[in-house]
């Protein structure tokens, strides 16, 4: 399911087995931030994940950009699967709705 669109999820299959019945929640948003990112680092030990998140805006004549990291996601391996699968699954359903992401080449050193 994307956030916010209508749930796709499995459906009863005549004579097959019966999906899992999911535990419903509730989402609170009202203190939620949205902040822009488009780069991203990650680090992580045997006991947790971090993604480290920000904003590349070059400037025009410096030799080295600046990167303002605004935010740190640290989570345990299993939940980082978890976000992995969710996040292969999203990227192929817009693929799939609005065409191929293409990603540009690695910049040379």
């Amino acid at each position: 399911m994307i956030f916010g669109e209508e749930d796709s999820g499995p459906q009863d299959l005549p004579g097959g087995p019966k999906p899992q019945q999911q535990q419903q929640i509730q989402l609170d948003t009202n203190s939620m931030e949205t902040v822009y990112t488009n780069f991203f680092a990650l680090a992580g030990a045997a006991d947790e994940i971090a993604v480290y998140l920000g904003a590349n805006t070059p400037m025009p004549g410096m030799k080295q950009p600046v990167v303002k990291i605004s935010h740190r996601l640290i989570m345990i391996p299993s939940i980082a699967k978890r976000l992995l699968l969710a996040l292969q699954q999203t990227v192929s359903a817009h693929e799939d709705r609005f065409g191929p992401i293409e990603l540009p080449p690695p910049p040379r050193p």
